[in-house]
Protein backbone atom coordinates (compact mmCIF):
# COMPACT_ATOMS: atom_id res chain seq x y z
CA UNK A 1 0.00 0.00 0.00
CA UNK A 2 1.53 3.39 -0.94
CA UNK A 3 2.42 5.76 1.90
CA UNK A 4 0.67 9.14 1.63
CA UNK A 5 2.85 12.12 2.58
CA UNK A 6 1.39 14.85 4.79
CA UNK A 7 1.33 17.42 1.98
CA UNK A 8 -0.54 14.93 -0.23
CA UNK A 9 -3.06 14.33 2.54
CA UNK A 10 -3.55 18.10 2.86
CA UNK A 11 -4.33 18.30 -0.86
CA UNK A 12 -6.89 15.50 -0.50
CA UNK A 13 -8.50 17.33 2.43
CA UNK A 14 -8.72 20.54 0.38
CA UNK A 15 -10.33 18.66 -2.52
CA UNK A 16 -12.89 17.05 -0.19
CA UNK A 17 -13.80 20.41 1.35
CA UNK A 18 -14.10 21.97 -2.13
CA UNK A 19 -16.36 19.08 -3.26
CA UNK A 20 -14.01 18.31 -6.17
CA UNK A 21 -12.80 14.91 -4.97
CA UNK A 22 -14.29 11.68 -6.40
CA UNK A 23 -16.87 9.88 -4.24
CA UNK A 24 -14.56 6.97 -3.34
CA UNK A 25 -11.82 9.39 -2.20
CA UNK A 26 -14.35 11.28 -0.07
CA UNK A 27 -15.54 8.05 1.54
CA UNK A 28 -11.97 6.92 2.29
CA UNK A 29 -11.04 10.34 3.70
CA UNK A 30 -14.10 10.41 5.96
CA UNK A 31 -13.28 6.92 7.23
CA UNK A 32 -9.68 7.95 7.95
CA UNK A 33 -10.88 11.09 9.76
CA UNK A 34 -13.20 9.00 11.94
CA UNK A 35 -10.36 6.64 12.84
CA UNK A 36 -8.06 9.53 13.72
CA UNK A 37 -10.77 10.98 15.97
CA UNK A 38 -11.07 7.65 17.77
CA UNK A 39 -7.29 7.50 18.25
CA UNK A 40 -7.31 10.98 19.80
CA UNK A 41 -9.73 9.75 22.45
CA UNK A 42 -7.12 7.15 23.47
CA UNK A 43 -4.45 9.78 24.05
CA UNK A 44 -1.19 10.39 22.27
CA UNK A 45 -0.48 7.87 19.47
CA UNK A 46 2.25 5.30 20.08
CA UNK A 47 5.55 5.53 18.25
CA UNK A 48 6.72 2.60 16.15
CA UNK A 49 10.34 1.83 15.38
CA UNK A 50 12.10 -0.59 13.07
CA UNK A 51 13.66 -3.41 15.09
CA UNK A 52 17.42 -3.71 14.59
CA UNK A 53 17.80 -6.92 16.61
CA UNK A 54 15.75 -9.28 18.78
CA UNK A 55 17.95 -9.19 21.91
CA UNK A 56 16.38 -6.24 23.82
CA UNK A 57 12.87 -7.59 23.32
CA UNK A 58 13.82 -10.99 24.70
CA UNK A 59 15.58 -9.34 27.65
CA UNK A 60 12.37 -7.44 28.41
CA UNK A 61 10.39 -10.66 28.31
CA UNK A 62 12.82 -12.21 30.82
CA UNK A 63 12.48 -9.16 33.07
CA UNK A 64 8.67 -9.10 32.83
CA UNK A 65 8.26 -11.37 35.87
CA UNK A 66 10.38 -12.64 38.76
CA UNK A 67 12.63 -15.58 37.82
CA UNK A 68 13.97 -18.41 39.94
CA UNK A 69 16.87 -20.80 39.32
CA UNK A 70 14.11 -23.37 38.79
CA UNK A 71 13.01 -21.42 35.67
CA UNK A 72 16.43 -21.77 34.06
CA UNK A 73 17.50 -22.48 31.45
CA UNK A 74 14.92 -20.23 29.82
CA UNK A 75 15.02 -20.42 26.03
CA UNK A 76 13.26 -17.71 24.01
CA UNK A 77 13.21 -18.26 20.25
CA UNK A 78 11.77 -16.05 17.51
CA UNK A 79 11.51 -16.05 13.75
CA UNK A 80 11.96 -12.32 13.91
CA UNK A 81 12.14 -9.70 11.19
CA UNK A 82 14.89 -7.11 11.76
CA UNK A 83 16.05 -4.08 9.81
CA UNK A 84 19.54 -2.71 9.30
CA UNK A 85 20.29 0.32 7.15
CA UNK A 86 23.15 -1.11 5.13
CA UNK A 87 24.76 1.41 2.81
CA UNK A 88 23.98 0.96 -0.89
CA UNK A 89 27.53 -0.19 -1.67
CA UNK A 90 27.28 -2.89 1.02
CA UNK A 91 24.11 -4.48 -0.33
CA UNK A 92 24.80 -7.76 -2.10
CA UNK A 93 21.85 -9.75 -3.46
CA UNK A 94 20.47 -12.08 -0.81
CA UNK A 95 23.78 -12.08 1.06
CA UNK A 96 23.36 -8.62 2.58
CA UNK A 97 19.92 -7.02 2.75
CA UNK A 98 18.18 -4.33 4.76
CA UNK A 99 15.15 -6.37 5.83
CA UNK A 100 16.16 -9.74 7.22
CA UNK A 101 14.58 -12.70 8.97
CA UNK A 102 16.37 -14.71 11.65
CA UNK A 103 15.56 -17.86 13.60
CA UNK A 104 17.14 -16.15 16.55
CA UNK A 105 17.10 -17.26 20.18
CA UNK A 106 18.43 -16.27 23.58
CA UNK A 107 19.12 -18.86 26.25
CA UNK A 108 19.31 -17.62 29.82
CA UNK A 109 21.16 -20.00 32.12
CA UNK A 110 23.33 -20.38 35.20
CA UNK A 111 27.09 -20.95 35.02
CA UNK A 112 26.51 -24.60 35.91
CA UNK A 113 24.10 -25.02 33.00
CA UNK A 114 26.23 -23.15 30.46
CA UNK A 115 28.35 -26.04 29.17
CA UNK A 116 25.35 -28.27 28.38
CA UNK A 117 23.40 -25.43 26.73
CA UNK A 118 26.33 -24.21 24.63
CA UNK A 119 27.18 -27.75 23.61
CA UNK A 120 23.55 -28.42 22.60
CA UNK A 121 23.59 -25.38 20.30
CA UNK A 122 26.78 -26.59 18.60
CA UNK A 123 25.28 -30.05 18.12
CA UNK A 124 22.18 -28.42 16.59
CA UNK A 125 24.46 -26.77 14.04
CA UNK A 126 26.12 -30.09 13.21
CA UNK A 127 22.69 -31.62 12.70
CA UNK A 128 21.76 -28.85 10.23
CA UNK A 129 25.02 -29.35 8.34
CA UNK A 130 24.24 -33.04 7.94
CA UNK A 131 20.71 -32.30 6.71
CA UNK A 132 21.93 -29.86 4.04
CA UNK A 133 24.98 -31.90 3.08
CA UNK A 134 27.56 -29.35 4.24
CA UNK A 135 30.70 -31.39 4.70
CA UNK A 136 33.33 -28.66 4.97
CA UNK A 137 32.98 -26.33 7.96
CA UNK A 138 34.97 -24.88 10.82
CA UNK A 139 33.91 -23.11 14.00
CA UNK A 140 35.87 -19.90 14.51
CA UNK A 141 36.24 -19.19 18.23
CA UNK A 142 36.71 -15.44 18.70
CA UNK A 143 38.27 -14.15 21.92
CA UNK A 144 39.05 -10.67 23.25
CA UNK A 145 42.34 -8.79 23.44
CA UNK A 146 43.35 -7.43 26.88
CA UNK A 147 44.38 -4.06 25.39
CA UNK A 148 40.81 -3.61 24.13
CA UNK A 149 39.18 -3.80 27.58
CA UNK A 150 37.15 -0.70 28.32
CA UNK A 151 37.32 0.31 24.65
CA UNK A 152 36.31 -2.39 22.20
CA UNK A 153 35.23 -4.84 24.92
CA UNK A 154 33.37 -4.65 28.24
CA UNK A 155 35.91 -4.07 31.01
CA UNK A 156 35.38 -7.32 32.93
CA UNK A 157 38.72 -9.19 32.67
CA UNK A 158 37.73 -11.98 35.07
CA UNK A 159 34.47 -12.70 33.24
CA UNK A 160 36.30 -12.73 29.91
CA UNK A 161 38.80 -15.30 31.21
CA UNK A 162 36.09 -17.45 32.77
CA UNK A 163 33.70 -17.50 29.77
CA UNK A 164 36.47 -18.05 27.23
CA UNK A 165 37.73 -20.99 29.26
CA UNK A 166 34.19 -22.38 29.39
CA UNK A 167 33.71 -22.10 25.61
CA UNK A 168 37.14 -23.58 24.86
CA UNK A 169 36.44 -26.53 27.16
CA UNK A 170 33.08 -27.22 25.50
CA UNK A 171 34.68 -27.23 22.05
CA UNK A 172 37.46 -29.57 23.11
CA UNK A 173 35.11 -31.97 24.91
CA UNK A 174 32.77 -32.01 21.91
CA UNK A 175 35.58 -32.89 19.51
CA UNK A 176 34.46 -30.09 17.18
CA UNK A 177 36.80 -28.76 14.51
CA UNK A 178 37.61 -25.14 15.47
CA UNK A 179 40.21 -22.40 15.19
CA UNK A 180 40.84 -19.72 17.82
CA UNK A 181 41.13 -16.10 16.70
CA UNK A 182 42.09 -13.29 19.08
CA UNK A 183 40.55 -9.81 19.13
CA UNK A 184 37.39 -10.70 17.16
CA UNK A 185 34.91 -11.32 20.00
CA UNK A 186 31.63 -9.47 20.43
CA UNK A 187 31.86 -6.51 22.81
CA UNK A 188 29.85 -8.45 25.41
CA UNK A 189 31.59 -11.82 25.32
CA UNK A 190 33.35 -14.55 23.32
CA UNK A 191 31.61 -16.02 20.31
CA UNK A 192 31.74 -18.76 17.70
CA UNK A 193 31.20 -17.96 14.03
CA UNK A 194 30.48 -21.00 11.88
CA UNK A 195 32.29 -20.88 8.56
CA UNK A 196 31.14 -23.14 5.72
CA UNK A 197 32.21 -23.59 2.12
CA UNK A 198 29.87 -23.99 -0.84
CA UNK A 199 30.29 -26.64 -3.51
CA UNK A 200 32.42 -24.23 -5.57
CA UNK A 201 34.70 -23.42 -2.63
CA UNK A 202 33.33 -20.06 -1.52
CA UNK A 203 33.45 -19.32 2.22
CA UNK A 204 30.40 -18.08 4.15
CA UNK A 205 29.65 -17.19 7.77
CA UNK A 206 26.42 -19.08 8.19
CA UNK A 207 25.68 -19.17 11.92
CA UNK A 208 26.77 -17.77 15.26
CA UNK A 209 26.84 -18.92 18.88
CA UNK A 210 27.68 -16.13 21.33
CA UNK A 211 28.17 -15.75 25.08
CA UNK A 212 26.85 -12.60 26.72
CA UNK A 213 27.86 -11.85 30.31
CA UNK A 214 27.53 -8.06 30.04
CA UNK A 215 24.17 -7.03 28.58
CA UNK A 216 21.94 -9.01 31.01
CA UNK A 217 23.48 -6.97 33.83
CA UNK A 218 22.89 -3.73 31.90
CA UNK A 219 19.20 -4.68 31.61
CA UNK A 220 19.04 -5.57 35.31
CA UNK A 221 18.19 -9.21 34.60
CA UNK A 222 18.35 -11.37 37.73
CA UNK A 223 17.09 -14.68 39.07
CA UNK A 224 16.68 -15.90 42.64
CA UNK A 225 19.29 -18.58 43.33
CA UNK A 226 19.18 -21.52 45.75
CA UNK A 227 20.79 -19.45 48.53
CA UNK A 228 18.04 -16.82 48.08
CA UNK A 229 20.45 -14.31 46.53
CA UNK A 230 19.88 -12.47 43.25
CA UNK A 231 22.25 -13.43 40.44
CA UNK A 232 22.65 -12.33 36.84
CA UNK A 233 22.15 -15.09 34.26
CA UNK A 234 24.50 -15.83 31.40
CA UNK A 235 22.90 -15.34 28.00
CA UNK A 236 23.66 -17.37 24.87
CA UNK A 237 22.77 -15.73 21.55
CA UNK A 238 22.24 -18.32 18.84
CA UNK A 239 21.15 -18.14 15.21
CA UNK A 240 21.70 -21.54 13.59
CA UNK A 241 20.96 -20.47 10.01
CA UNK A 242 21.97 -16.83 10.33
CA UNK A 243 19.61 -14.69 8.27
CA UNK A 244 17.29 -16.74 6.10
CA UNK A 245 17.99 -14.54 3.09
CA UNK A 246 21.73 -15.22 3.28
CA UNK A 247 21.17 -18.92 3.94
CA UNK A 248 18.90 -19.25 0.90
CA UNK A 249 21.51 -17.42 -1.19
CA UNK A 250 24.16 -19.81 0.07
CA UNK A 251 22.01 -22.86 -0.74
CA UNK A 252 21.34 -21.62 -4.28
CA UNK A 253 25.07 -21.32 -4.86
CA UNK A 254 25.93 -24.52 -2.97
CA UNK A 255 23.56 -26.63 -5.06
CA UNK A 256 23.98 -24.47 -8.20
CA UNK A 257 20.17 -24.42 -8.29
CA UNK A 258 20.02 -28.24 -8.55
CA UNK A 259 18.27 -28.83 -5.24
CA UNK A 260 17.64 -32.30 -3.83
CA UNK A 261 14.03 -33.43 -4.13
CA UNK A 262 13.04 -32.57 -0.55
CA UNK A 263 14.33 -29.00 -0.93
CA UNK A 264 13.40 -28.23 -4.54
CA UNK A 265 11.01 -25.33 -5.16
CA UNK A 266 9.26 -27.46 -7.79
CA UNK A 267 9.68 -31.08 -6.81
CA UNK A 268 7.71 -32.82 -9.55
CA UNK A 269 6.36 -31.88 -12.96
CA UNK A 270 3.88 -34.13 -14.74
CA UNK A 271 4.31 -34.13 -18.53
CA UNK A 272 1.90 -35.72 -21.01
CA UNK A 273 2.51 -37.14 -24.47
CA UNK A 274 -0.77 -36.23 -26.18
CA UNK A 275 -3.94 -34.39 -25.28
CA UNK A 276 -6.55 -37.17 -25.13
CA UNK A 277 -8.99 -36.68 -22.24
CA UNK A 278 -8.44 -40.16 -20.65
CA UNK A 279 -4.69 -39.48 -20.62
CA UNK A 280 -5.16 -36.04 -19.06
CA UNK A 281 -7.48 -37.54 -16.41
CA UNK A 282 -4.84 -40.13 -15.52
CA UNK A 283 -2.12 -37.47 -15.31
CA UNK A 284 -4.31 -35.14 -13.24
CA UNK A 285 -5.07 -37.91 -10.77
CA UNK A 286 -1.34 -38.54 -10.20
CA UNK A 287 -0.68 -34.81 -9.67
CA UNK A 288 -3.65 -34.61 -7.27
CA UNK A 289 -2.43 -37.63 -5.31
CA UNK A 290 0.99 -36.05 -4.84
CA UNK A 291 -0.46 -32.65 -3.94
CA UNK A 292 -2.63 -34.32 -1.31
CA UNK A 293 0.65 -35.42 0.31
CA UNK A 294 2.01 -31.82 0.23
CA UNK A 295 4.35 -32.48 -2.70
CA UNK A 296 5.08 -29.37 -4.80
CA UNK A 297 3.76 -30.45 -8.20
CA UNK A 298 3.22 -28.61 -11.47
CA UNK A 299 1.81 -29.96 -14.74
CA UNK A 300 2.49 -29.39 -18.42
CA UNK A 301 -0.47 -30.64 -20.50
CA UNK A 302 0.25 -28.25 -23.38
CA UNK A 303 0.32 -29.22 -27.05
CA UNK A 304 4.11 -28.79 -27.20
CA UNK A 305 6.19 -31.80 -28.27
CA UNK A 306 7.39 -33.92 -25.35
CA UNK A 307 11.02 -33.01 -26.13
CA UNK A 308 10.18 -29.34 -25.65
CA UNK A 309 8.36 -30.07 -22.39
CA UNK A 310 11.34 -32.01 -21.07
CA UNK A 311 13.74 -29.27 -22.18
CA UNK A 312 11.65 -26.67 -20.32
CA UNK A 313 11.62 -28.78 -17.15
CA UNK A 314 15.38 -29.34 -17.36
CA UNK A 315 15.94 -25.60 -17.84
CA UNK A 316 13.77 -24.91 -14.77
CA UNK A 317 15.78 -27.50 -12.79
CA UNK A 318 12.69 -29.50 -11.86
CA UNK A 319 14.00 -32.45 -9.87
CA UNK A 320 11.60 -35.20 -11.00
CA UNK A 321 9.66 -35.38 -14.26
CA UNK A 322 6.84 -37.86 -14.67
CA UNK A 323 6.34 -38.49 -18.39
CA UNK A 324 3.01 -40.13 -19.20
CA UNK A 325 1.86 -41.46 -22.53
CA UNK A 326 -1.02 -43.67 -23.70
CA UNK A 327 0.94 -46.89 -23.11
CA UNK A 328 1.86 -45.79 -19.57
CA UNK A 329 -1.80 -45.06 -18.82
CA UNK A 330 -3.00 -48.41 -20.15
CA UNK A 331 -0.42 -50.32 -18.07
CA UNK A 332 -0.82 -48.19 -14.93
CA UNK A 333 2.78 -47.02 -15.26
CA UNK A 334 4.69 -43.74 -15.03
CA UNK A 335 7.96 -43.01 -16.86
CA UNK A 336 10.35 -41.26 -14.46
CA UNK A 337 13.04 -38.81 -15.49
CA UNK A 338 15.43 -37.02 -13.10
CA UNK A 339 17.01 -33.64 -13.73
CA UNK A 340 20.50 -34.07 -15.12
CA UNK A 341 20.31 -37.87 -14.89
CA UNK A 342 17.93 -38.70 -17.71
CA UNK A 343 15.27 -41.45 -17.95
CA UNK A 344 14.91 -43.88 -15.05
CA UNK A 345 12.44 -46.20 -16.76
CA UNK A 346 8.70 -46.88 -16.51
CA UNK A 347 7.48 -48.00 -13.08
CA UNK A 348 4.10 -48.80 -11.49
CA UNK A 349 2.26 -45.67 -10.46
CA UNK A 350 1.96 -46.63 -6.77
CA UNK A 351 5.68 -47.44 -6.61
CA UNK A 352 6.62 -44.06 -8.09
CA UNK A 353 4.41 -42.10 -5.69
CA UNK A 354 5.68 -44.08 -2.68
CA UNK A 355 9.31 -43.54 -3.69
CA UNK A 356 8.82 -39.78 -4.10
CA UNK A 357 7.22 -39.50 -0.67
CA UNK A 358 9.97 -41.63 0.92
CA UNK A 359 12.74 -39.57 -0.73
CA UNK A 360 11.22 -36.34 0.62
CA UNK A 361 10.64 -37.81 4.08
CA UNK A 362 14.20 -39.17 4.30
CA UNK A 363 15.75 -36.02 2.79
CA UNK A 364 17.73 -38.03 0.27
CA UNK A 365 20.56 -36.23 -1.51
Amino acid sequence: MPVIAKDELDLVEQAVKASTAPADIVAAFNELSALRAELKKLGEPERYYLKAMNCPHHHRIFAAEPRSYRDLPLRLAEYGCCYRYEQSGELFGLMRVRSLNMNDAHIYCTEEQFADEFKAVNYMYLKYFKIFGLEKYVMRFSTHAPEGLGKKYVNEPELWRKTEDMVRRVLIESGINYVEVANEAAFYGPKIDVQVWSAIGREFTIATNQVDFAVPAKFGLTYRDKDNSNKTPLCIHRAPLGTHERFIGFLIEHYAGNFPLWLAHEQVRVLTIGEEEPLLRYARSIAAELRAQMVRVETDFSADPIKAKIANAERDRVHTMLVIGARDMEAGLVSVRLHGKGPQGAKPRNEVVADILAAIRERRA
